[in-house]
């Protein structure tokens, strides 16, 4: 009997490790099926990204809230953009690609606002980067807060040598008012509640349509709050629109006197602190050090993480 007894407790050891291999198993294969979701579009405009695309995919696709839906807008790319945003749709089924001839970053961004079906809107360039708790953070405060329209800090990385400028500061609220006289938001962090304040959209002109944006939100007398952290690279390139400043500076003067009625002079006025304030933004130290915090931390691994995609 105490033989069989052995066998017995044996046979039931080897029976209890197998059903908990198997729902060891089951728990992983389930879980890619319940992770938290939001309702929000991230709305990715892109032309000729085929080296940055499939970073910015993985990056979106891998929140730890995963969004409603991610609206890649294509304007008009002649590389092998298109063919791998298909590719990657297999993958990431919440990604949705909108196809359209060339018109420039704020008119594909436009397109993506005019198609989304999210509460929140959130914008991420295909050559940018989130960690993977960056909708997860926002979304968060600004449920928590009843924000409307929220912006974080950001990285800033040179685009073709990787090199770490430091961390732009962006102020804890911002008015309409404030927005006159310069940009302090980065597009990249940027997402507002469409429930709450309508579709808003960008500016028709190719440089600082964004700013137009936000003039949009806050006109009414809304205001823009940092959420906490720092979850955002932004990848510098010297051939990026935003570094095109005298073009810029008529598109600038362009929204001071057409969007915003002003007269040339008051235009003029508002003007100059905020081109100061670009230029600072562009070729002057950012007003935050790196230093090691659990951000950038986090950031590192982002680099880390899709460096070999």
């Amino acid at each position: 009997s105490a033989r069989w007894f052995e066998k017995s407790l044996s046979r039931q050891n080897s029976q209890n490790k197998a059903w908990g291999r198997f729902t060891c198993l089951t728990v992983c294969f389930l879980s890619g099926f319940f992770v938290s979701s939001a309702d929000v579009s991230v709305i990715t405009a892109t032309y000729n990204s085929a080296e940055d695309i499939e970073r910015n995919i993985r990056c979106v696709g891998t929140q730890t809230l995963r969004p409603k839906e991610h609206i890649v807008v294509d304007d008009g790319s002649t590389d092998e953009t298109l063919a791998i945003v298909d590719r990657l749709r297999r993958e990431f089924p919440h990604v949705k690609l909108i196809k359209q001839s060339n018109g420039g970053a704020g008119a594909a961004r436009n397109t993506g606002i005019e198609f989304a079906t999210g509460r929140y809107i959130a914008f991420l360039d295909s050559d940018d980067l989130w960690s993977s708790r960056k909708l997860e953070n926002q979304i968060g405060f600004m449920s928590e807060k009843n924000v409307a329209f929220s912006y974080g800090e950001y990285e800033i990385i040179e685009a073709k040598t990787g090199d770490r400028k430091g961390v732009h500061k962006s102020p804890d609220s911002v008015t309409y008012e404030d927005l006159l006289r310069g940009c302090p938001v980065g597009c990249l962090t940027v997402a507002y509640d469409q429930k709450m304040l309508g579709k808003r959209y960008m500016s028709p002109v190719r440089r600082g349509q964004d700013w137009g944006c936000w003039l949009e939100l806050t006109r009414d007398g809304s205001t823009g709050r940092r959420y906490p952290g720092l979850d955002a690279i932004y990848r510098r390139s010297k051939d990026s629109l935003s570094s095109d400043k005298l073009y810029k500076v008529r598109d600038i003067f362009w929204i001071y006197r057409m969007q915003e009625g002003m007269g040339a002079i008051q235009s003029a006025w508002y003007m100059l602190p905020h081109v100061i304030a670009a230029l600072m933004k562009r070729y002057v130290v950012p007003n935050r050090t790196l230093n090691a915090t659990i951000e950038t931390n986090r950031l590192d691994r982002v680099i880390e993480d899709t460096s070999g995609t």
